[in-house]
């Protein structure tokens, strides 16, 4: 009897179905591991561990929105305080705060008292300010620093920073009681210079030698500030762009403007420089490559004529602009023509006379402005 022989797979066979044995293995291993969310590496070198709940998707070719770029708790708050026909802007980034101009003399108490108008001193007691890293005195016109004595015997200032000090000759009431504030308080004074390092020394070395050894000064980096230095508060970032020269006529192109620059958006302070002044930061800009274009500009001088040319709105291209004016002011301001101007930018236009205190807010990169901020007592102003 025959042995019934067993049935052979040729070379051909043997191929296809070790093709489709493969073929299984690989699409369980697959269900497998999309089923556990296990990448094939991870699967075969046995590292399992800390496996992700989702699956990990490639990363987006979109650009990224700016509010993520700096998604953060951090907020830096800017107050365009209702002091009428005068100035007055707080900055608080965390807990560092600057104060920029107080606005006239009656535009603050020398107490914390409510009144039937506007107190900036109970106005920064309200908002939680007890201190002030810096205190900015602009230039020396009543309606920017009227109240700035009073600021620094209410609150602790670490740092007033102003033009040089004037002859007393030329101190008015407000301007006697600032100097005199200073000396009675801790407060350090920065001076604006336009001079070098080894140009104050000598004149430090000129004046020490006229004098007796115990009125005699030193050389102190730190009492000084110069165009293009940058203050840092927290984590915004204040460069100053303004003045560029001592030799101004007009008092008003003195002013200390600042840009100040917090998560990509950009601030541009500009006390009541003038079209001098403006001429002058153009052509810094065009030296230096420093970029103008702000977010917001607090316009120049209450919206005079005098100030905010066509090529300066241009350069600065302000998506927002602040007008800090009184109502029924017997100068007429704004000025129709820089209105114009900045409409024809597309700018957007708040102006305290209309809608009072303003109240500007930064976070992730994004602007908030709050139009319905107000004070306590406004209803009595």
């Amino acid at each position: 009897m025959k042995k019934k022989q067993k049935k052979r797979f040729s070379n051909f066979e043997r191929i296809v179905w070790i093709a489709l044995l493969v073929l299984v293995i690989a699409i369980c291993v697959n269900s497998f591991l999309d089923f556990n969310h296990i990448d094939l590496v991870s699967f075969l070198e046995g590292q399992t561990d800390n496996v992700p709940e989702e699956p990990i998707h490639e990363e987006s070719t979109q650009e990224v929105p700016i509010a993520e770029v700096y998604q953060s708790d951090s907020t830096l708050e800017v107050y365009f305080f209702d002091v009428g026909q005068a100035d007055s802007i707080l900055l608080r980034q965390g807990e560092n705060v600057m104060l920029v101009d107080t606005g006239n003399a009656g535009d603050a108490d020398n107490s914390f008292k409510i009144l039937d108008k506007i107190n900036l001193s109970h106005e920064l007691q309200r908002l939680g300010i007890s201190k002030i890293n810096y205190l900015i005195a602009t230039h020396p016109h009543e309606d920017h620093m009227g109240s700035m004595y009073k600021i620094i015997n209410l609150f602790e200032v670490e740092n007033v920073y102003a033009n040089n000090i004037l002859p007393e000759s030329e101190q008015a009431g407000y301007y006697k009681r600032f100097v005199s504030a200073l000396e009675n308080t801790n407060t350090h004074f920065i001076s604006h210079t336009h001079l070098s390092e080894e140009e104050i020394k000598e004149k430090i070395r000129e004046y020490n030698a006229n004098v007796d050894e115990s009125e005699r000064i030193t050389y102190n980096p730190e009492d000084y500030l110069r165009v293009g230095d940058v203050i840092s508060l927290g984590e915004a970032k204040v460069t100053i762009l303004a003045p560029n020269s001592p030799d101004y006529s007009d008092t008003n192109d003195s002013s200390i403007v600042l840009m100040v620059e917090f998560q990509g958006i950009r601030i541009l302070l500009t006390g009541d420089a003038g079209k001098a002044s403006e001429r002058d930061i153009l052509q810094y800009v065009e030296q230096t490559g420093f970029n103008l274009k702000a977010d917001v500009l607090k316009v120049a001088h209450h919206g005079s004529r005098t100030a905010n040319t066509e090529n300066y709105i241009f350069a600065v291209s302000p998506k927002y602009a602040i007008i800090m004016v009184g109502e029924g002011n017997s100068y007429g301001l704004p000025d129709e023509d820089v209105i114009e101007r900045l409409e024809r930018n597309g700018t957007t236009i708040y102006m305290t006379k209309d809608v009072g205190d303003i109240k500007l807010t930064i976070q992730n990169g994004q602007m908030y402005f709050d139009l319905d901020f107000s004070h306590e007592e406004k209803e009595g102003k």
